[in-house]
């Protein structure tokens, strides 16, 4: 929200500087994000928690300073002139669902002239970014800003028989509303109605038959309280976010309609005339009563871990607007506007606010204390993440709360705060890809990132699966700040992406790992591999597809894997074997084998392994050549092959023997032939 703080000082006098005042602010949970200048004016943008729906007005700020600082606060004060017209009778409300409409008050204006606001008014909207409309339109907008009341008004003459009727909409009901969209409803939507058809969409949007426009000369101006699940279920069922829906959803004080109603009254009046029919009619069939709590200075201290007496303790929450009552103890009556105030421990949160947490000495607990140890899961996910930063990649951390993704199977929670975190992640590597966009739109070319944390499952037993997963993606140039190296030649492929995996496997002591080629949702259809060891799949490496890589705009290449952390625990060695080196000489040779084009690297380095023997140190490809003299559909892998005895140095003999036996099965299982190196 933004708060002028010109305007704020209308209702606290206070002589704190501006950064001070956003600290103080800051400090006791209402965070000023950013102190914006305009036009010489400092605008604090606040961010308001959900819990908080007090704060969502600037009448609401000023009793926060106020309480902070110990100073009066001055709530306006309407006044204004009344005609003799009653206004029962010049209109009617019923209300046929009072669970989700508690209240409903209305006034009457008759006579007006639809003009321009006040310069003064004016400038408040737009320093709240707010843009005028006309004087009567404007004067409900400065009262939602000022008061946290959302209002409308209608045009009295357009409604029919002058009767409002709140009522739950009919099924396939139709409206248009005032940003000119027609919306179709259902019965889980509640509507304003006239005695005709729905005339508003309750706690969002006014219809466009029934808005004030320069012809209008009586106006109805409503003033309501809804059930906030209910204004929350449609603004989300109607994909509609307004600033009233904002703060119907997140609970509107009870006690406001009439004062509104009666403030905004007595704006339209100084601005555009009029006669004010005499009264309100307020349809308020059970009061929603305050909550009663007892707090104890004691347990006050005891949470907070300061000394609070009980005066401190009454003063702290008069300030807050609250009525305390000292009888043997301290009895709080906690006002309708501040609804998430509950127990004692909400109590005890306010005095610890006011107080000021700084304030709070620093002491350490008493008694002995055993040295602290992570978990095996913690400790064996700061090792991955130790061997991924030494990769050169950084870790992020991302939201367990995801969007609903087509062809994702994802598990929905019931009450998402919006669709956009409506699904728990079953995958990481849709989060490290928005992460890889976000950072190339704003100038990153190289990008490589990895996370560990939960995912969830759903089952086809409607139970959820969670497991720990650990992804990684790349793109652009591991090696753009070398000045020695033909950056060209360098950019992320996926042979680099299976290497860092491979690396991780081969430090955890991982034997017997076998990737396969597969086709993989999102990822490219020959250019991804499925990870198994022991029978046991552990993840999947490959190039994310061009449809998906469309879905999150990334221009080049893209690379991602994604390993199952708990798997892969469960297979690492907890402690490496030492093997000690051969005090004798290796000895090396080259072996260039020709094969057919779609056979696979795996089964060429497979038979060496095994022609090879025990004598075997390592085999390393190191070329891959196509072209003359080879046929066409062949391909030469070269291989440097290295043994070495533990035990005695080797002769030449020995070595041409296992080359002989390694080309021999070559030749027999792959119909493979020879080049010279």
């Amino acid at each position: 929200m933004l708060v002028p703080v010109q305007w704020l000082r209308e209702y606290t006098h206070f002589e704190l500087g501006i950064q001070a005042l956003a600290d103080r602010l800051t400090m006791a949970g209402l965070e000023v994000e950013e102190i914006i200048e305009q036009d010489g004016e400092a605008i604090f943008s606040t961010y308001v928690t959900p819990n908080r729906p007090d704060l969502l007005s600037m009448v609401g700020v000023a009793r926060e300073v106020s309480a902070l600082l110990g100073i009066p606060l001055n709530r306006p004060e309407p006044s204004f002139r009344e005609g003799e017209a009653d206004t029962s009778s010049l209109a009617k409300v019923e209300t046929r669902s009072p669970a989700n409409c508690p209240r409903y008050s209305a006034r009457i204006i008759t006579g007006v002239q639809i003009t321009h606001s006040p310069e003064w008014l004016q400038e408040k909207l737009i320093a709240a970014d707010v843009r005028p409309i006309n004087s009567v339109v404007d004067a409900t907008n400065y009262v939602l800003l000022e008061l946290g009341q959302p209002l409308h008004a209608f045009d009295y003459d357009l409604l029919a028989d002058h009767h409002i009727i709140v009522r739950q909409a009919e099924a396939g009901e139709r409206i248009v509303t005032i940003d000119g969209e027609e919306r179709t409803l259902d019965p889980d939507v509640l509507v304003i109605a006239d005695a005709a058809h729905a005339v508003a969409i309750a706690g969002i949007m006014g219809g466009r038959d029934t808005e004030v426009n320069p012809s209008t000369r009586n106006v109805l101006l409503e003033s309501a309280h809804f059930n906030r699940l209910s204004i929350r279920r449609s603004a989300r069922k109607l994909a509609m976010a307004t600033e009233s829906s904002y703060r119907f959803e997140r609970g509107v004080d009870p006690e406001l309609t009439v004062y509104a109603l009666d403030r905004v009254a007595a704006l339209i009046q100084e601005s555009s005339g009029g006669t004010i029919a005499r009264g309100a009619i307020d349809v308020y069939p059970e009061t929603i009563r305050s909550v009663a709590l007892t707090i104890r200075p004691e347990r006050a201290s005891m949470l907070l871990g300061t000394r609070v007496s009980g005066d401190e303790v009454a003063d702290y929450l008069e300030r807050l607007g609250m009525t305390v009552r000292r009888n043997g103890g301290i009895k709080v009556t906690v006002p309708t506007f501040r609804p998430d105030i509950q127990r004692e421990v909400d109590l005890i949160e306010e005095v610890g606010r006011l107080h000021g947490y700084e304030r709070i000495p620093e002491t350490l607990p008493a008694g002995e204390t055993l040295p602290g140890r992570d978990s095996d899961e913690g400790l064996f996910e700061s090792q991955v993440s130790s061997l991924l930063v030494a990769a050169g990649i950084e870790e992020v951390v991302t939201n367990t709360l995801v969007p609903p993704i087509e062809g994702e199977d994802q598990a929905a929670i019931r009450n998402p705060l919006s669709d956009d975190l409506s699904r728990l992640r079953n995958r990481l590597i849709p989060n490290l890809l928005g992460v890889v966009s976000y950072n190339i739109g704003r100038g990153a070319r190289d990008v490589g990132v990895f996370e560990s944390g939960r995912v969830f499952e759903p089952c086809d037993d409607k139970t959820i699966t969670e497991r720990i997963s650990l992804a990684g993606a790349l793109t652009g140039n591991m090696w753009a700040k070398a000045w020695n190296v033909d950056k060209r030649s360098l950019q992320v492929d996926f042979f680099l992406c299976k290497g860092i995996v491979e690396n991780l496997l081969d430090r955890f002591g991982i034997e017997d790992v076998l990737f396969s080629a597969a086709e993989i949702p999102g990822f490219h259809p020959t250019r991804a591999v499925t990870i198994t060891a022991g029978g046991s799949e552990l993840g999947v490496i490959g190039e994310i597809s061009a449809k998906r890589a469309a879905r999150y705009d990334l221009a080049t290449r893209t690379y991602a894997f994604e390993l199952n952390l708990d798997e892969l625990m469960s297979k690492a060695r907890g402690v490496r074997q030492y093997r000690p080196f051969s005090r004798y000489p290796a000895l090396s040779r080259d072996l260039a084998v020709v094969v057919a084009e779609d056979m696979p690297y795996r089964s060429v380095h497979e038979l060496i392994v095994k022609g090879a023997g025990e004598l075997l140190e390592s085999v390393s490809l190191f070329d891959l050549y196509r072209g003359p003299p080879l046929s066409a559909g062949q391909k030469s892998l070269a291989f440097t092959i290295v043994l070495r005895s533990l035990q005695r140095t080797l002769r030449d003999e020995e070595i041409d023997e296992r080359l002989k036996r390694v080309k021999a099965l070559l030749a027999k299982e792959l119909a493979a032939s020879f080049r010279e190196t």
